[in-house]
């Protein structure tokens, strides 16, 4: 038989029985069609235009979607947390930005906006519950109390109270400056501890290493403190947290940690720059009268939990347990030089 005759009847073969095979397969289910990307398309006003629309967003953990942002009316800087590094950068009036992402596990995560939009600009949030396929009417919880927050309030540490130090340096520490003689000194071996310096505030240290050390002068004292506050922390966890020190803090507290950010007449107009015991809250985090006096643990309790009857947000929803002691590591650098 000639060889186009062969080709013209499996041709014919071809269309008489499997478009139709192939037609009634997919009827059936033996082909798994490809499945669309679900879009969520998503409104990102200020807070006073009505925040994030929906605000609250449920996906199927393990399967990828995609957020698709519109603003309607100025500048945000639009990001996911914790701990999933998604970060739009800004996103303009009238500008559309979107991003694909797979929640791995089920929880619940923050969107949010890192940059001064507005007054109200830490209402800037919705929530986003990424539940289990298999069972998607369970609801989603989020993760259980605190650890630190917990052993403080069992301690009846008040974490929203002022804490002030009643001795201070007459110069700012310097850590290189003391270098040197920290190694020589027999160091009282609680300073040593870590465990004890999250725990214990530069000012409680400062009075025992002179209680120990009486022949020490105190800026020298406040010199080893300096360089024992950070001698383990790298340069590189330093530089990535103050990153997100001017993402999350600089608004309020200033970019030099002066604390006279955009957002602090904004807090006043809203009475918010207050303690619940109706003392100002200071949000100068270079006055050493004001971290000087507080623990480690104490500054993580209060960007995880936020600061109570003041306009401290609460970060716990956006930045993972290491992303808060990193924060807390760069604190320390607005009292200690590195």
């Amino acid at each position: 038989m000639p060889r186009r005759e062969v080709l013209a009847i499996v041709v014919a073969v071809l269309i008489l029985f499997g478009v139709p095979g192939a037609a009634l397969g997919y009827r059936l289910g033996w082909f798994a069609a490809p499945s669309a990307l679900r879009t969520i398309d998503v409104v990102a006003a200020s807070p006073e235009n009505g925040g994030f629309q929906p605000d609250v967003l449920r996906v199927p953990a393990g399967q990828r979607v995609r957020l698709r942002f519109s603003v309607p009316d100025v500048t945000h800087d639009i990001a996911i947390g914790p701990g999933l590094g998604i970060d739009l950068g800004q996103v303009d009036a009238g500008q559309v930005k979107e991003t694909e992402v797979t929640f791995a596990r089920p929880g619940r995560y923050t969107l949010y906006c890192n940059t001064w939009c507005s007054p109200n600009h830490w209402r800037m949030r919705a929530t986003i519950d990424a539940y289990d396929p298999a069972q998607p009417d369970e609801l989603v919880s989020p993760s259980g109390p605190d650890p630190v927050v917990a052993a403080l309030v069992e301690q009846g540490i008040d974490v929203d109270a002022l804490h002030p130090a009643a001795a201070v340096p007459a110069e700012k520490p310097s850590a290189s400056r003391s270098e040197a003689l920290a190694q020589k000194i027999q160091l009282p071996a609680e300073l040593e501890d870590a465990a004890w310096r999250r725990d214990h505030a530069p000012a409680q240290a400062h009075e025992a290493l002179m209680a120990r050390l009486p022949a020490l002068d105190s800026q020298s004292a406040w010199d080893i403190l300096a360089f024992l506050w950070l001698r383990d922390v790298p340069s590189t966890r330093l530089d990535q947290a103050a990153g997100q020190y001017a993402k999350a803090c600089a608004a309020c507290h200033g970019e030099s940690g002066d604390g006279e950010g955009p957002g602090l007449d904004a807090l006043r107009a809203q009475g918010l720059a207050r303690h619940h015991d109706g003392s100002e809250a200071s949000t100068a985090l270079d006055d050493p009268h004001t971290l000087l006096g507080g623990t480690s643990a104490l500054y993580y309790a209060k960007i995880r939990k936020g600061g109570m009857g003041t306009g401290m947000p609460d970060f716990g929803p956006i930045l993972t347990e290491d992303e808060t002691w990193a924060l807390v590591d760069d604190l320390w650098t607005f009292q200690f030089e590195p």
